[in-house]
């Protein structure tokens, strides 16, 4: 009985005690750091690169609309890739060397044939994480500032990223330097591509994990629904969406604005 009653008291001594208690005094001051600064009003982006679009914008029901679409794995080299392919063709004589050992070499060194199998495909699998970066559809969202970006991975694992448009940057047509971001020329005179659209974006969440200064490509063979806006919201100009209606048809179902082209 005594027991027990003692056992009480330090429970609920516990207890309050950890009421009152921070356990990790680092994750505190780091809590109050970041609300302090989103306080701030400096964290505010401001910016006068606004672009007034010459005609009236159309949004779906759901607020967006469609700039770019593609289908990137249809205009791809997704397996026979050179020089993936030589690497991997390299498998068999790799194990035919570890087995036969024809050079009469040392176990040891031998033995690096057998490893080397399974360094040969990493770059095949680099090449096809790559591919998750060719949009596949691009749409602005309604007040001009957000771009809606889908990808699609072999796996057929869909993508989507909301990104300010700031944050792009046009890079030139051999993607090794950042573009003139407003005199870049990168439309024909009917507003499709010239070329493969490289853009590195400041900041992008993937998975959850904010990714800093990552390229996306916009591929020749896709459509440019809207060259005007487009060529704004790729530039990083906020696009003025004073001007617009929003497309009601009773043959457009709700979220299902891919029929909105």
């Amino acid at each position: 009985m005594l027991t027990r009653s003692i056992n009480t008291l330090r429970l609920g001594l516990k207890n309050l005690y950890q009421l009152n208690h921070i356990k990790n005094f680092h994750n505190a001051t780091v809590a109050h750091k970041a609300q302090v600064m989103n306080d701030e009003s400096s964290y505010v982006v401001k910016t006068d690169r606004i672009y007034k679009p010459t005609y009236t914008i159309e949004f779906d029901r759901i607020g967006e609309v469609l700039l770019y679409s593609c289908d990137p794995h249809k205009h791809l080299t997704i397996f026979l890739k050179y020089p993936y392919v030589l690497y991997e063709t390299a498998i068999p004589l790799s194990v035919y060397l570890w087995f036969k050992n024809p050079l009469d070499i040392a176990w040891y060194w031998n033995n690096l044939f057998i490893y080397a199998p399974s360094f040969l495909w990493i770059p095949r699998m680099w090449y096809w994480r790559s591919l998750q970066y060719k949009i596949q559809r691009l749409s602005l969202l309604r007040g001009g500032k957000i771009l809606k970006i889908e990808t699609n991975t072999l796996a057929n694992d869909k993508n989507t990223y909301w990104v300010e448009t700031y944050q792009f940057h046009p890079l030139t047509a051999d993607f090794t330097q950042f573009d003139d971001r407003d005199n870049a020329d990168y439309l024909t005179e009917e507003g499709q591509l010239k070329y493969e659209l490289a853009c590195q974006l400041d900041h992008i969440q993937e998975l959850g994990t904010t990714v800093q200064d990552e390229v996306i490509y916009f591929m020749k063979e896709g459509i440019v629904h809207h060259p005007e806006l487009f060529e704004a919201a790729t530039k990083g100009y906020v696009v003025d969406t004073s001007n617009f209606v929003i497309n009601t048809a009773h043959n457009i179902r709700a979220f299902e604005g891919h029929h909105n082209q």
